[in-house]
């Protein structure tokens, strides 16, 4: 309470106690003494009261105005701090609005129990869905195509409360579009928790460039080890799966065709095989295929760019297998022995003529 205040409460008092000091004398004569007591303490705690409740309301005044005061001042704290929120919420936004759309990866956030929640736009066109299409869908159902989801679900499995088990894993899976066709893929996944409750965020990646590289890488570091070998001059590699073929300069220019000129296809490649000699060729192929045999040794007469047929010998083996021991890749080698087939031919006559001559001479 400020001192003028108390001062004119002070001076209200002492007016009251002098008037009613004067109305004690005045009717002290008049009236028993008990009852002037009486009248004093009445009015004296009138007085009392309305002097208590006089400062109590200052009291309130003040507090309003201090709480009014804070009041504002939070009020301008918490307009600062909103403005600074919604600052920082543009900018948040902005900042993942650009890894949307300018991301090569395809961004999948999903619920705890495995359901699409977010979709971006490299997903969209990774997988050829759109975002309205698969939101709510089981991640599983859109990206995995059914044959593989057995295998897939050994590696990302299912805990006991049916939610999807993430620790911040990689898999390698093979993912589905949705015109069917499937490709390699890299499948990274980490938990993103808010309190009690969790997503999962799954970064898809397609390595068909990268697995095309490593096969590549794979080729060049088999026909390195030939090379190491001596024999890469002579090399021929046949996928087994493509049945698509390569032929070394080497094999080419034996049988007068350029680099291109002989057929890279398996097929192809028999045609140019005598058809005395085909059958037997692949027989023997059949044969290392299915494990009969360890390597393939097989002579046979191919059909140079000139017409005429030359002596090959072919010695190779499987070189590489998938997952299920299916065999992939075959490299060989082709020695050209028609020089040796010459021989063993000119002999051969030599030998029947002496025959004959014997014949004659008996």
């Amino acid at each position: 309470m400020s001192e003028y205040k108390i001062k004119k409460i002070v001076c209200f008092l002492s007016m009251a106690t002098f008037i009613w000091g004067q109305n004690v004398g005045y009717t002290a004569n008049k009236q028993p003494w008990f009852e002037s007591i009486g009248l004093t303490i009445i009015i004296f705690s009138l007085l009392l009261v309305v002097t208590i409740y006089a400062i109590y309301l200052n009291y309130l005044k003040r507090k309003l105005s201090i709480d009014r005061d804070q009041l504002n001042k939070l009020s301008i704290d918490l307009k600062s701090e909103i403005v600074r929120k919604d600052s920082q919420f543009k900018e948040t936004s902005l900042a993942l609005q650009i890894i949307n759309d300018n991301t090569f990866d395809a961004i999948i956030i999903l619920n705890n129990i495995g359901r699409i929640i977010f979709w971006n736009s490299a997903a969209e066109q990774l997988f050829g869905y759109s975002s309205e299409e698969v939101i709510d869908s089981d991640l599983i159902d859109v990206i995995i195509p059914k044959e593989k989801v057995a295998e897939f679900t050994k590696k990302y499995k299912l805990d006991k409360n049916e939610q999807l088990s993430t620790q911040g894993i990689i898999l390698h899976i093979t993912a589905i579009r949705k015109d069917g066709t499937q490709f390699p893929a890299e499948l990274s996944i980490s938990d993103l928790r808010h309190g009690d409750t969790w997503n999962t965020v799954g970064i898809v990646r397609n390595i068909s460039d990268r697995k095309t590289l490593e096969q590549e890488l794979m080729l060049s570091e088999n026909r390195l080890k030939l090379t190491l070998q001596g024999e890469e001059e002579y090399l021929w590699d046949w996928n087994i799966q493509t049945n698509e073929m390569y032929f070394s300069p080497t094999v080419q220019a034996m049988l007068g065709f350029e680099k291109k000129e002989l057929r890279r296809n398996y097929k192809e490649w028999l045609k140019f095989i005598h058809a005395d000699d085909s059958v037997r060729v692949e027989y023997e192929l059949e044969k290392h295929i299915t494990g009969k045999i360890n390597m393939v040794r097989v002579e046979y007469r191919m059909k140079s760019a000139y017409g005429n047929w030359n002596w090959i010998y072919t010695r190779g083996k499987i070189v590489e297998y998938d997952d299920t021991k299916k065999p992939l890749r075959f490299i060989g080698t082709n020695i050209d022995i028609n020089e040796q087939k010459q021989y063993e031919l000119d002999v051969q006559k030599l030998q029947e003529q002496l025959i004959q001559e014997k014949e004659k001479s008996k």
